[in-house]
């Protein structure tokens, strides 16, 4: 299967889809039309060689969207690429997680939070990636990564992954998992999605990275507030939800959900991977 951001999504999976309002099984229409679930008729468009199983999001999902469709994610970037930088490298630092998916040829991989696919390039041309965010402009910046590889793109939330059981060999999650809805149910989603034995791979940032700022040592939240939202262009929604989340216990969750996972400290001691076997 090939898709470019000229074509329909691939109509040979009809055995990938599962509705997000009953649990069903759904499949994809005759011709051009959309994907359909055989219990209860929910349909998920396709539009622009995205599935669209969810436009509008919520809570933090939705102060995700809105940060990553708007203005502000261009002008962070900057200090993405910087913190990268003093990293060795982009590809370096994003190295230290997907080292720990699995070499296989023809891996099928679930992508949580695709984001505009940086990382596409550097996996093998083999493997079949079905990538959700809840950002659409993010899925459009995905789309020219995706040309002559097996991808599929699917706009959508974690919490409620349209696929069904046992389906991957693998699942991937880089740099959302702090803050979607409920990280938990996203972790078993993913372990839903994941074959028995299949492996998780879960990062992103230490929750409490801005402590690494001296300021609210010192009695300064409000200025740390300010130039996290400001200075470093997150928006004032967006640097309330990174504090209000300052104390989420990633290990604990992961633990919950897969009890022989690995978690580790990478980046420095600025960010976390989580890699854990599904049972069975």
């Amino acid at each position: 299967m090939t898709m470019t951001i000229d074509l329909p999504v691939d109509r040979r999976q009809d055995e990938l889809w599962r509705c997000v309002s009953c649990g069903g099984d759904a499949r994809a229409a005759s011709g051009d039309g959309p994907i359909r679930c055989d219990s209860c008729g929910f349909e998920y468009a396709i539009r622009d060689g995205v599935v669209v199983v969810r436009e509008g999001s919520s809570d933090n999902n939705e102060i995700a969207r809105t940060f990553y469709d708007g203005p502000l994610w261009p002008k962070f970037r900057f200090w993405e690429w910087f913190t990268f930088v003093c990293l060795g490298g982009e590809r370096r630092a994003r190295g230290q997680i997907l080292r720990h998916l699995p070499e296989a040829p023809g891996l099928r991989l679930l992508d949580v939070a695709i984001g505009d696919g940086v990382y596409l390039p550097w996996l093998p041309r083999d493997w079949s990636v079905v990538g959700i965010d809840v950002s659409s402009v993010q899925l459009r910046n995905c789309q020219p990564r995706i040309a002559d590889r097996d991808v599929t793109l699917v706009l959508g939330e974690a919490e409620s992954l349209p696929v069904r059981d046992d389906r991957f060999d693998a699942a991937l999650s880089i740099g959302a998992f702090n803050y979607f809805n409920d990280p938990e149910q996203a972790l078993r989603e993913m372990v839903r999605a994941v074959r028995p034995g299949g492996t998780i791979v879960v990062a992103d940032e230490v929750p409490d990275l801005t402590d690494y700022l001296p300021l609210r040592k010192l009695g300064l939240a409000g200025v740390e507030r300010w130039m996290v939202s400001r200075l470093m262009r997150l928006g004032d929604d967006f640097a309330e939800m990174v504090q209000r989340y300052r104390t989420l216990d990633v290990e604990g969750i992961a633990r919950r959900v897969l009890p022989d996972c690995e978690y580790r400290t990478i980046w420095r001691g600025m960010g976390y991977v989580v890699v854990g076997r599904v049972p069975g």
